[in-house]
């Protein structure tokens, strides 16, 4: 299984939306990017980034699809990446940015990356994919 992200069209709906794709092997994500706060090229350098880290040993990482400028507004979303042995599992969740308080800094969003959790609150398995760390390459 691989990974791969990339913008399939930087500005489709006007100057303020990017659309981007997820793959994770045979499953296929399309996301709408924000292009209020960061442009394409921020988010397309946070994703080697995020993607860096975890091959050059990170436990965990995350690659963000959408984010508001965090002082005014406190929603996103990210794929947060797990690193599991030979094995990384990866979870789409959403950044709200008033759960990780005043201190998320989004230009090291790592830090703000939580343990991984396998089941929700209410004891339901949370979505996740599995891919061999092997199949991951440089952005």
């Amino acid at each position: 299984m691989s990974l791969t992200i990339h913008f399939i069209n930087k500005t489709n709906y006007g100057a303020d939306v990017a659309v981007g794709e997820v793959a994770l092997d045979d499953f296929v994500e399309r996301f709408e990017a924000s292009l209020i706060f960061w442009d394409t090229d921020r988010y397309e350098s946070q994703w080697r980034q995020g993607i860096d880290r975890l091959l050059d040993g990170a436990p965990k990482s995350c690659l963000i699809t959408s984010i508001l400028e965090p002082k005014y507004e406190h929603f996103g979303t990210w794929w947060v990446l797990y690193r599991d042995g030979q094995q990384v599992l990866v979870q789409n969740q959403l950044l709200l940015l008033d759960v990780f308080g005043s201190g998320f800094d989004p230009d090291q969003p790592y830090a703000s990356i939580r343990d991984r959790v396998s089941l929700s609150a209410e004891g339901e398995r949370i979505s996740e994919w599995s891919i061999n760390f092997d199949d991951i390459g440089r952005l």
